[in-house]
């Protein structure tokens, strides 16, 4: 596969500056990837982007606010992280900078400022959400939703079946490295939690985890913006009115053997949303390996071009 070199730059919407990478022809139908919790923008793997650009799509991927190269928010939250999820949980108020709705405005101010109208959404957990929100509210900017190990937020599958693991993500200290006085975890530590948020069916390379880490810790670490896009989660609340209201055409993919998100979040996803079809994938877990790649560059590409089958039979 011939290499890409993206464009890339800075958008600003209000007080937040988003950056972002611009892959292929900007004549070309568009796809944009929304990453979760967390999640820096490579970690939309490179082999997927070029791909998709190979089969003639632009591709933009971006940085979440309070992640990687994009603009950070300075708050404290008052309360501590435990009872505000409880707080949730319960359905009562939370205090929060901002929510998931602010981060899928970031992302439709995005899609302007590049002067995309009618976009393909791929989002992936957190991602997964606010692309719910983008399809439900901004129906115009959107044309398809291929939605990865997510959910609507119910009450009954917000709370991870480990909330360890979700922990360790918030606090930054994997491998109890930061308990030791370390101001960062090793990339090896990284790889290790990646490690067990994946799945038994699909090959992780760890040298290959290693460096996607050590990448991701010499673009930028900054756990107090993790725990601020938690909050926004919690202060989200459920996503099922929202979700009932999308009406492009939507694919939901979840692992069956995600650790974070169970997968019946995914099935509730597919009888919420209209017409939605949902994809279980055994021994997938809560991360996009490489060898995985092909299976689901394979499925936005044929989603997308049922998805345009159905907008073209509509008129």
């Amino acid at each position: 596969m011939t290499t890409l070199s993206p464009r890339t730059g800075h958008t600003q919407r209000s007080s937040i500056t988003l950056y972002f990478e611009d892959w292929g022809q900007t004549d070309h139908p568009a796809i944009l990837l929304v990453m979760g919790l967390s999640g820096q923008l490579i970690f939309w793997p490179d082999v997927l982007v070029q791909g998709l650009v190979a089969a003639g799509f632009r591709v933009i991927r971006f940085d979440n606010r309070d992640i990687g190269w994009s603009g950070k928010v300075t708050h404290r939250a008052r309360l501590p992280m435990h009872r505000l999820m409880l707080r949730s949980t319960f359905g009562l108020s939370i205090e929060a900078p901002y929510t998931l709705h602010d981060m899928a405005l970031d992302a439709c101010a995005l899609l302007r400022e590049l002067q995309i109208h009618n976009v393909h959404l791929v989002g992936v957990s957190m991602g997964g959400m606010i692309a719910q929100i983008m399809a439900a509210y901004y129906p115009d900017l959107v044309a398809s939703l291929t939605l990865l190990m997510t959910s609507d937020l119910s009450p009954l599958f917000s709370i991870p079946p480990d909330p360890a693991m979700l922990w360790t993500m918030l606090s930054g200290g994997f491998g109890g490295r930061k308990a030791k006085g370390l101001e960062r975890p090793r990339p090896e530590d990284i790889a290790k939690f990646m490690q067990r948020l994946a799945g038994r069916r699909y090959y992780t390379n760890f040298q290959d985890l290693v460096q996607r880490s050590r990448l991701s810790l010499e673009r930028s670490y900054h756990p107090p913006g993790v725990a601020r896009q938690l909050l926004a989660i919690l202060a989200t609340g459920q996503l099922s009115s929202s979700s009932r209201r999308i009406r492009c055409p939507v694919q939901v993919i979840h692992g069956l053997d995600d650790p974070l998100v169970h997968w019946k979040a995914g099935q509730r996803l597919g009888r919420l949303i209209p017409g939605a079809k949902f994809h279980p994938i055994p021994g997938l877990g809560h991360t996009l390996p490489i060898s995985f790649m092909p299976e689901l560059q394979k499925r936005i590409l044929e989603h997308i071009s049922s998805a345009s089958v159905t907008v073209k039979n509509r008129f």
